[in-house]
């Protein structure tokens, strides 16, 4: 009877070993994500506190994720931001953050840094495709007089930077709400940073952007194989030119 017990007691920590380890698992998996927009969001807390290990999207996968503000200011907390699939135009694939990324009159800016890692999936890696530009992109703003609001990213694998703006200062609205970047090199993963800033100064009107969204292409370079044919077929033409 005791053996009997001991069995069982044996059996139910082992049956509890495994739920807990499949959960574990199960909450640090990548999450695919609709890269039209539709489905539903990843909330950034949980990209953050390792309930999602990242998100995939479309040939790119998206982890590693960093988010910090300045305190007392009016940016979002990590619980505020969802993380969406993102198409562009040319049909690349990325990741759209919707939140209130504002400042509010009074006071001094709000600023908040955000970094992700970027990979292609090793799917894509496997058929030759590596990173060739980033495209970013910045949509709901509103400011009213002598505002600004920023968003100024960098690479740490380059000197690259990207720049998007809409500022009143010392005059009329100005605004560049997207930009680009081709790489010198190309990239298999980037480690992105975001620096975004918002400043109302003592206007009424809160400095503002609700989506900020980053798209990245990619290449396809020649397998090994497919680089022998072509060095081969340089090598048969510079034959035959010599022949004749």
């Amino acid at each position: 009877m005791i053996e009997k017990r001991f069995s069982q007691l044996l059996a139910a920590i082992a049956c509890f070993a495994a739920l807990t380890y499949l959960t574990q698992v199960t909450q640090a998996a990548f999450i695919e994500l609709d890269p039209g927009s539709s489905g539903d969001p990843v909330i950034l807390a949980d990209l953050l506190n390792g309930q999602v290990e990242g998100v995939i999207v479309g040939d790119k996968s998206f982890s590693e994720f960093f988010y910090s503000t300045l305190p007392g200011d009016d940016m979002p907390a990590p619980e505020d931001i969802n993380v969406f699939g993102f198409t562009d135009l040319d049909g690349n694939y990325g990741v759209r953050f919707h939140g209130a990324f504002r400042d509010r009159p009074g006071g001094g800016v709000s600023d908040a840094l955000l970094e992700f890692t970027v990979e292609v999936t090793p799917e894509a890696q496997a058929q030759g495709y590596r990173i060739s530009d980033a495209h970013l992109f910045v949509g709901g703003v509103g400011l009213g007089e002598d505002s600004e609001f920023f968003v100024d990213e960098s690479f740490l694998q380059n000197n690259d930077t990207l720049n998007a703006f809409a500022t009143t200062l010392g005059g009329p609205l100005e605004t560049q709400l997207s930009d680009w970047v081709y790489f010198d090199e190309l990239y298999t993963s980037l480690r992105v940073t975001k620096d975004i800033l918002a400043d109302a100064g003592d206007t009424n009107q809160s400095a503002r952007a609700t989506s900020i969204a980053q798209t990245f292409s990619q290449v396809q370079i020649p397998e090994p194989a497919t680089l022998s044919l072509i060095a081969l077929a340089v090598l048969g033409i510079a034959a035959g030119r010599r022949e004749f």
